[in-house]
């Protein structure tokens, strides 16, 4: 947890941008990701995910923020401010330019609704005395904020949910605030670390070492294969990193629960192509999937989840047939929670 101007800050370290005013919370620490692949050092500064959260009384905020320009889509950054749970008011920032957000605090959920319809229990899913600010993906850079002198601190650890899900996958994980792990996480109420690297998750052993060195999850999701499927790595490479990957978690976590997903249905699968591929590569990266799933259960507490399994039916899939949209995020999602619920 980063903790500036009595914020929080739910990401891996405030970085500085050169020329840049304010502070992007950056995902992965700069000296991990400096040690990547070219893509990845780019796509670790993408704040998808990433949240500041506070809690004060005051009637009325002004919070400052700037953006960097999403690599794809609008030219301005989504962000979302929820209330605990419940999303509260969409906005755009303009890239290179500080803009200053006022809003009043929802006042039905602190004074209309009753307590049982707000928080599931104890620890299920945030208080809806939490304010938090979501980043889409794109850069959010945080520069200020003002509550008239009204007190603010970050939330106590009983305003949030006792546990917390890390992600780790290609574009489709690292993906919207509609993405599947933001799907999963909400329908689940717990807290959601998502490290997706987009065109990039290439399983370096930088990144899994870094990775397995975190303490503050309790379950973790490995969605794998579709870059390095998309680099033509070979099967020994594939399996060289995920190998290393599964020995890191299982030897630093084996009393916690890890799923891996075999990988999901895409045009690299020879079954819905015209003409076939040459290389099998899909095929052999799902064995190579099953067959390390079986050297590392006993070691830990890992499961297999089939791909097919989430994204059962292609036409969930987008126009290039390998990202789904959000009718196929939103399926993919409630069949991870279910499959989680009993983990957890």
């Amino acid at each position: 947890m980063i903790v500036k101007d009595g914020l929080e800050f739910h990401a891996a370290e405030l970085r500085k941008m050169p020329g840049i005013e304010g502070w992007l919370p950056a995902r992965v620490p700069e000296k991990i990701a400096n040690r990547i692949n070219t893509r990845g050092k780019f796509i670790a500064t993408d704040t998808a995910a990433t949240e500041i959260r506070f809690v004060t009384e005051a009637p009325v905020l002004r919070l400052s923020l700037s953006a960097l320009k999403p690599e794809f889509g609008p030219d301005q950054l989504e962000i979302r401010i929820f209330y605990g749970d419940f999303q509260f008011q969409t906005h755009w920032l303009e890239p290179g330019r500080v803009t200053t957000i006022q809003f009043n605090p929802p006042g039905i959920l602190r004074n209309g609704i009753r307590e049982e319809f707000l928080r599931r229990g104890p620890g299920i899913g945030f208080a809806p005395n939490v304010c938090r600010v979501l980043s889409q993906r794109g850069g959010l850079i945080y520069c200020g904020i003002e509550t008239f002198g009204y007190a603010l601190r970050p939330p106590e650890r009983s305003e949030k949910p006792e546990k917390t899900c890390l992600f780790y996958g290609s574009s489709i994980t690292n993906s919207t605030l509609d993405g599947y792990p933001s799907v999963a996480c909400g329908r689940l109420g717990t807290d959601l670390i998502n490290l997706g690297l987009s065109g990039s998750c290439h399983i370096e052993p930088v990144l899994a070492d870094w990775m397995a060195s975190l303490e503050n999850w309790d379950l973790a999701v490995f969605e794998l294969g579709i870059n390095m499927l998309a680099e033509s790595f070979s099967p020994e490479e594939f399996r060289f990193r995920t190998d290393h990957l599964l020995d890191a978690f299982t030897s630093r976590h084996p009393e916690k629960d890890l799923v891996l997903i075999t990988v999901l249905p895409s045009y690299f699968r020879n079954a819905f192509r015209r003409e076939p591929l040459e290389k099998d590569l899909d095929g052999a990266f799902c064995g190579i999937l099953r067959e390390l799933y079986i050297k590392y259960r006993q070691r830990g507490k890992l499961h297999l989840l089939e791909g097919d399994a989430l994204l059962d039916d292609p036409r969930l899939l987008g126009a290039d047939f390998l990202h789904p949209k959000n009718p196929g995020h939103a399926v993919m999602g409630l069949k991870l929670a279910e499959k989680l619920k009993t983990l957890l």
